[in-house]
């Protein structure tokens, strides 16, 4: 039969183990929320530019390349767009 120190130093040493495995699991929660929050905000980032080229008409599936040429010709033509205040369906051609 254990003595009454031994009990109470194995109710510390239970209560050391309890609060080290609920450090740890919080700890991993915490690490999980970063995660899936950083992997959202990426997915929303990449979202939106998607959309922001389908709606300026500029949008190529990924591994399709575009010239320098037909780059500075679509930033211009996005820029003069923007100085006349005229949307790009309102452009004449």
């Amino acid at each position: 039969m254990m003595t009454e120190e031994e009990t109470t130093s194995c109710d510390v040493i239970m209560t050391a183990v309890k609060e080290d495995s609920h450090e740890r699991i919080m700890s991993r929660q915490d690490q999980e929320e970063k995660l899936t929050i950083r992997d959202w905000y990426s997915m929303c980032v990449t979202l939106q530019q998607q959309e922001l080229r389908l709606s300026e008409g500029s949008y190529r599936p990924p591994g399709q390349a575009q010239s320098f040429l037909a780059q500075q010709r679509q930033s211009t033509q996005a820029r003069s767009r923007r100085g006349m205040g005229l949307s790009p369906k309102l452009q004449p051609r």
